[in-house]
């Protein structure tokens, strides 16, 4: 791709001509640069508003066992890529595999601690294609459908994992694959304790589903922003749905929701341009 055609490099979101054509046309499948424009937007979003706060949070399975004062960390983003770095090109093999992981377990800042107070969201987008054996990952970028993992640590009640899959199912394998990958980079620097369990459980949840076989990109990261813009954290799995599907239907349900992000995302990057951020 010729340097020529590079038109943003927003925090290290990079977006070529042909990337904004994706978003321009009605039924382009969004690719790894768009998404990751998208979730660098967001990251952006949540540091511009960040403010580490303490919360008293009720765990909904801890019913019965009192109410915590927690710190909330600033939600993370991660971008498609790293995801595919860490499952499909980061062996277990490596002489430095645990180096890497300790790495990332400090640049996305988690508890690193079981006794720690604190508590982080970081949104995970998924693709199919994370879902395939490492021989049968072909190229970064591949796959035919997203999906977006909420990964929550607490290190008071533990790890929880919940998917919203605009195509219901589809998948919940990659889903699977991508959370056991993320407990070992939790697990890399939070020694283990034989009293205290962390089961890898990824709870499918129920979000607004798309109708065609172009959209799940948008679902996907719509859905990301609707969880990141409430100031609801940590809350049951059911309010999470009903924020969804609030949100969906606010930003005008089957008819025009896909097609209005699109727009939005496409008007962001012009309007970034526009104001000089360009390739810089």
């Amino acid at each position: 791709m010729s340097v020529n055609d590079l038109l943003l490099n927003y925090h290290d979101a990079v977006i070529y001509r042909s990337d904004l054509a994706l978003l321009d046309s009605p039924t382009d499948w969004l690719n790894d640069a768009c998404i990751n424009f998208q979730m660098t937007r967001l990251r952006q979003a949540a540091n511009l508003s960040a403010t580490t706060t303490q919360e008293k949070v009720t765990d909904p399975k801890r019913q019965g066992k009192g109410t915590d004062v927690v710190e909330v960390l600033e939600d993370l983003f991660l971008d498609p890529s790293v995801v595919s770095f860490l499952v499909h090109q980061l062996a277990e093999d490596d002489e430095d595999y645990g180096d890497e992981l300790s790495s990332l377990n400090a640049a996305w800042n988690l508890p690193r601690s079981r006794t720690s107070n604190k508590r982080k969201r970081i949104f995970v987008p998924i693709s199919d294609q994370f879902g395939q054996s490492r021989a049968a990952f072909a190229r970064p970028g591949g796959g035919n459908h997203w999906s977006i993992l909420l990964w929550e640590v607490n290190a008071l009640a533990g790890v929880e994992f919940y998917h919203f899959d605009s195509s219901r199912g589809v998948n919940r394998t990659a889903a699977e694959v991508v959370a056991k990958k993320l407990h070992e980079v939790l697990s890399a620097s939070v020694p283990p304790r034989d009293d205290i369990a962390y089961p890898i459980e990824v709870v499918e949840c129920r979000s607004p589903q798309q109708r065609n076989g172009y959209d799940c990109g948008l679902f996907a990261i719509g859905f990301a922003e609707a969880l990141s813009g409430t100031g609801d954290h940590f809350v049951a799995k059911e309010r999470r749905e009903s924020l969804l599907q609030d949100y969906f239907e606010e930003n005008g349900g089957h008819l025009e929701f896909a097609s209005r992000l699109r727009n939005r995302i496409g008007d962001a990057i012009r309007e970034l341009i526009a104001g000089g951020a360009g390739t810089r």
